[in-house]
């Protein structure tokens, strides 16, 4: 039951209507009496006094919070303190959150993938300047992204459709008060489930609002509980086999956004949402800013355009054109009795078969194959990763010292599609001149050629070598090494 009524006058602010509660407080569109303008009026805790300390805490957040001034922040006109209530006043926008009827009609999933990307680097930019002042947001929802107008239908480059409310309300909430045994958030982080909130709670947070952009549902289903385990685990549903118009690429940067640790998601929010902005977008696009200040509150650059931004096809991976086997030289892949066995549609990689078969031929099974990978590409070394769970290849440049490879949302070369691969899987290193490969005593172990590697043994790469990691095959490719920086 609200704790206002229509009507009813609360400090300086006319009561209109309520609009709802949540973890933070009670919501109402209220008249302000003195400046007459409508506001949102926000009750901080109205279901029983807060401790003296928690009141004085909450003045010396919002000192700070109050004085944020950025361009998709809905500012907070006011605060204050009513016969033991703490409130907020922040500006009013008719058409409500996306979870409004003009927001859930305005921008009903699943989005195109530009649009979905475009607003999420919107809300990071938001998001990485709260985080530059000293703040988190703590509980980032739908119900805190503010309508502000329709789909950028006309391509506008400066359409901003979203405003960013409750910076840090519920955070102190949870800290100081009784949330009335509401659970979590879909949008919370696991760290969270421990009353632990960093700066990367709100990538996850912004992660899952993606991920909902896209497959038109949140990545997690089910109770409360049943969600909290899926969290812990990292069982994520496959975004592609939700829309099938999510690269692989973007599908392992929302995962790795929803790594389980904060220190295996990206850097700072403004960093995922770049790595998602470099998947649609050339970077030396014009309008789209290189390195933003986000404490500068309004950028000098303009939100990029991404919907009519052309998205460029992918370079076509080099390979030379693979010869004959001939007697004097040996194969480079073990005969097929010495293969590793898989089960069902795992068992074959058809586009490897394509990869090394001579134009026009079809291998059988039983034949002796050869690869032709013998020569050097030009550049520096790399991998071509062919993967059972998509089509094509997949190319990866080798530019560290030491790349993890594995199923975790930190990995450098990430295969997370598949259970036989660990978290932690392999370890790439360059020693000297020579890239060298490591098991590091994963599940299902990693085969070079055929033959498994020792847990403590790394082996040194050839140009061809083949690299079995669950049901991924790598390709190693060499090439002139280049001082590494």
């Amino acid at each position: 039951m609200p704790t206002l009524e229509e009507g009813q006058v609360f400090e300086r602010y006319f009561i209109i209507r309520w609009l709802g509660s949540g973890v933070s407080g009670e919501g109402y569109e209220a008249k302000d009496v003195m400046l007459q303008q409508k506001v949102t009026l926000k009750l901080i805790h109205p279901w029983s006094p807060l401790p003296d300390s928690a009141g004085r805490q909450f003045f010396r957040e919002m000192q700070g919070i109050s004085r944020l001034n950025h361009p998709y922040l809905a500012s907070v006109l006011d605060y204050g303190e009513n016969n033991g209530q703490l409130y907020v006043a922040r500006r009013f926008t008719s058409a409500g959150s996306l979870l409004g009827n003009e927001g859930r009609m305005w921008f009903r999933p699943p989005l195109s993938i530009p649009d979905a990307i475009h607003y999420t680097y919107q809300l990071a930019q938001a998001l990485e300047y709260i985080h530059s002042q000293g703040n988190l947001h703590g509980a980032l929802t739908f119900s805190n992204v503010l309508v502000l107008r329709g789909p950028n239908i006309e391509n506008d480059p400066h359409h901003e459709p979203f405003l960013l409310v409750d910076v840090g309300l519920a955070n102190f909430v949870r800290r100081f008060g009784q949330t009335q045994a509401l659970p979590l958030p879909i949008t919370s982080a696991p760290e969270q489930l421990g009353k632990r909130v960093t700066p990367s709670s709100d990538q996850f947070a912004l992660a899952v609002l993606l991920f909902s952009w896209l497959a038109a549902r949140p990545p997690y289903l089910g109770s409360p509980e049943e969600i909290e385990h899926q969290k812990l685990t990292e069982t994520i549903a496959p975004l592609r086999t939700l829309n099938i118009k999510v690269t692989s690429e973007q599908e392992s940067i929302v995962r790795r956004a929803l790594s389980i640790y904060p220190d295996e998601r990206y850097s700072s929010i403004l960093a995922f949402a770049r790595a998602l902005l470099a998947t649609i977008a050339l970077p030396t696009q014009p309008g789209i800013p290189s390195e933003p200040d986000p404490t500068s509150g309004i950028f000098a650059e303009p939100v990029p355009n991404l919907q009519s931004a052309p998205i460029p096809a992918p370079e076509p991976v080099a390979i030379p054109e693979p010869t004959p086997p001939t007697p004097d030289i040996p194969t480079s892949l073990p005969e097929p009795s010495s293969a590793p066995q898989l089960q069902g549609n795992q068992a074959s990689t058809p586009v490897l078969d394509m990869l090394l078969s001579p134009p026009g031929e079809v291998q059988e099974e039983g034949d002796h194959v050869e690869s032709s990978l013998s020569e050097p590409l030009p550049g520096p070394a790399r991998f071509i990763i062919i993967s059972p769970y998509a089509e094509g290849s997949q190319e990866v440049v080798l530019e560290r010292e030491e790349i993890a490879i594995g199923r975790a949302g930190s990995s450098d070369i990430l295969l997370e599609h598949d259970a036989q691969t660990s978290r932690h899987h392999a370890l790439l290193k360059r020693e000297d001149e020579h890239y060298i490969i490591y098991d590091r005593r994963s599940i299902s172990g990693v085969l070079v050629n055929g033959q498994k590697l020792a847990d403590a043994a790394g082996h040194i790469l050839a140009d061809g070598d083949h690299v079995r990691i669950g049901n991924y095959e790598l390709i190693f490719r060499s090439a002139t090494l280049s001082p590494v920086n």
